[in-house]
């Protein structure tokens, strides 16, 4: 991973953990998507505002780096209408002129209940 993905990732995950979208949006590009079995957005201000009224921490992460993409495998510890849950999660980032220009997350659904 390049040390601007680095920074950018740590931002993007720091804002997301702050919920500001002030620390999010900058650094995604104008056309930027988000791509998930639950939702899609194509928007990134949708997307930002979707993100920072979701609660939840990042934990065990790794990543694994390519080029311009960098896949992370983490452990979303969310508070869901259920409880707290640890959700594994996969997102795997396009970077464009050191900008997040896609997100991809890959998740079993099912480890979300109904309400969610």
């Amino acid at each position: 991973m390049t040390p601007e993905q680095q920074v950018a990732l740590d931002r993007f995950y720091a804002g997301a953990t702050a919920q500001d979208a002030s620390m999010i949006r900058p650094l995604l590009t104008d056309d930027f998507a988000f791509k998930s079995p639950l939702m899609n957005f194509d928007n990134p201000d949708e997307y930002v505002a979707h993100l920072v009224g979701f609660c939840g921490t990042v934990s065990d992460s790794r990543y694994i780096a390519e080029d311009n993409r960098v896949v992370h495998v983490f452990t979303l510890n969310a508070t869901l209408p259920g409880g707290e849950a640890q959700l594994k999660m996969c997102d795997i980032f396009t970077f464009k002129g050191g900008k997040i220009a896609l997100q991809e997350l890959y998740t079993d659904p099912g480890q979300f209940p109904a309400e969610a």
